[in-house]
């Protein structure tokens, strides 16, 4: 009976959760056709991902201070989890971002495209020349720019639940462009949506800032360093 219920209620939400999800992925994409993203981002990328959390019956909190922008930019690095994830970044930090998202993402119908317009850079994990052609790149949205990225050092969404070996090019990253990084830990976004199901379970989502890891603070540590500091932060924050 349990069962039965919580597939019709599965069923529910998603007649609920897509519909709404694809009309943020829209708005966007229009949008983006009139006005570069960063001026269209507030409030309606933070306030459409709250919505659509909402839908998916989903109690969204946000734990810790998110850095002020006047201090940035920054790499905001986080766990990935399922693609909730997206929904608790836009809608826990108030000011544009761009991103660098494993090349599958962009194949996506209609997020990848919205991705596409959005200015996100694809990164590949078979060709490590072609990897770091995309994050030479990508330097300039720090440097030049002055925006905010996020990237997920796991590069894919979790199967297993656990947090996944965390690779090297973020912080070959960070290091060139001397980005603070601001680790971030996610919860509940594996048990909301697994990455092998459609299957929406309705909960608690909570995102947690940790704080930020100055150019200064790594100054002295290797690359490898750098990946297990910063991995050890972020399981703190969701193993507390």
């Amino acid at each position: 009976m349990i069962n039965i219920f919580n597939k019709i209620l599965s069923c529910f939400i998603l007649l609920i959760f897509f519909p709404l999800f694809a009309l943020l992925l829209l708005l966007v994409i229009v949008l983006s056709y009139i006005m570069h993203p960063k001026y269209t981002y507030y409030p309606l990328v933070p306030l459409g991902a709250r919505l659509t959390m909402i839908s998916g019956l989903q109690y969204f909190t946000v734990k810790g201070k998110v850095p002020p922008k006047k201090d940035g930019p920054y790499l905001f690095m986080f766990n990935h989890e399922s693609m909730f994830d997206v929904l608790m970044l836009a809608g826990a930090i108030p000011y544009y971002i761009n991103a660098i998202g494993w090349e599958g993402i962009f194949k996506i119908p209609l997020f990848g495209y919205m991705a596409k317009r959005y200015g996100a850079y694809s990164i590949t994990h078979d060709n490590t020349d072609k990897a770091k052609e995309t994050l030479k790149a990508a330097e300039k949205i720090l440097l030049v720019d002055k925006n905010s990225m996020v990237l997920s050092p796991e590069g894919q969404r979790t199967i297993t639940g656990e947090m996944g070996e965390f690779k090297k090019g973020g912080f070959h990253f960070a290091k060139a462009t001397k980005a603070t990084i601001v680790p971030i830990g996610l919860i509940g976004a594996y048990r909301a949506n697994k990455r092998t199901s459609w299957t929406i379970n309705p909960g608690r989502l909570t995102l947690v800032f940790g704080n930020p890891i100055t150019a200064d603070d790594y100054a002295n540590l290797s690359v490898e360093q750098l990946r297990d500091f910063t991995k050890d932060t972020i399981s703190k924050l969701i193993n507390p």
